[in-house]
């Protein structure tokens, strides 16, 4: 990331252009529920946001429409407003607002929601999308990498991680590069660059352990399917974090001591 010229609101304004193309490809796949529901959320995350802003001073975000998005994508079945709202409130509120707003948050908002759904809601289905949404994550994916906001340790680790283990237990290791909502949670929920590791060293541990547990999640519990996995991997990947960091931080001290004497 080029220091002196990424601030908090310009890179959420960039995240936001790179789902742009998600969200049409989203309309296109899910249809015009896609768009209500997204909306739906979109509109409950900026009440929040209001009343933290009279409260606590805190700015109005534009990561508010990529955790609508995400729960347009990775939860499809539910259609009722008041779990939306209860689910979308819990994930805001508890998973953001509460540690001072986006940038400073542990998990991210739109992980923290997801997790309501599917805990909150287990009878919600999980079809996810397909290859349109997946090659349409690709553009705005590959800009947040080039610019360095999303850290490629972490979704190459990722990727190698989710094939590695998909090998191991005799699945197609390549399944995932077609199912959108899997795509999107590798670069969007993983790849979120505040509640992923921040180690040079970390990142690729952070990675690896979202892609495992994906394959894990995805391919062993056959109760749990893709975008379930991704969510739940991303929520234990990003609780680690900090764990993470701070034993790469311990050993890379070591390393620089037994050098240094």
């Amino acid at each position: 990331m080029i220091a002196g010229v990424w601030q908090r609101d310009t890179i959420g304004w960039v995240i936001l252009a790179a789902t742009l193309p998600v969200a049409g490809a989203a309309f296109i796949e899910l249809g015009p529920a896609a768009l209500w529901r997204g909306g739906l959320v979109l509109a409950v995350i900026l009440v929040w946001q209001i009343v933290f802003l009279f409260t606590r001073a805190q700015p109005l975000t534009p990561i508010a429409f990529v955790t609508a998005l995400s729960v347009a994508l990775l939860a499809p079945g539910l259609q009722d407003p008041w779990q939306l709202a209860l689910a979308v409130s819990f994930g805001v509120v508890i998973g953001e607002q509460v540690f001072g707003g986006w940038g400073r948050n542990v998990i991210s908002a739109g992980v923290a929601t997801l997790a309501f759904i599917y805990f909150g809601f287990p009878e919600t289905l999980h079809a996810g999308t397909g290859p349109l949404v997946a090659a349409a994550v690709l553009p705005g994916g590959l800009m947040l990498i080039v610019t360095g906001i999303v850290s490629w340790q972490v979704i190459v680790s990722a990727v190698l991680g989710l094939s590695a283990v998909s090998l191991a237990l005799g699945e197609d290791p390549l399944a995932f590069a077609v199912q959108g909502s899997l795509v999107f949670g590798l670069i969007y929920l993983v790849g979120d660059p505040v509640a992923s590791a921040a180690t040079r060293g970390g990142r690729w541990v952070y990675g690896a352990l979202a892609g495992a547990l994906t394959a894990l999640f995805g391919w062993v519990d056959i109760g749990i399917d893709m975008p379930q996995a991704i969510v739940f991997a991303a929520l234990l990947a990003s609780l680690f974090a900090p764990l993470i960091d701070a034993g790469a931080v311990a050993v890379q001290t070591a390393s620089w001591r037994r050098r240094n004497g």
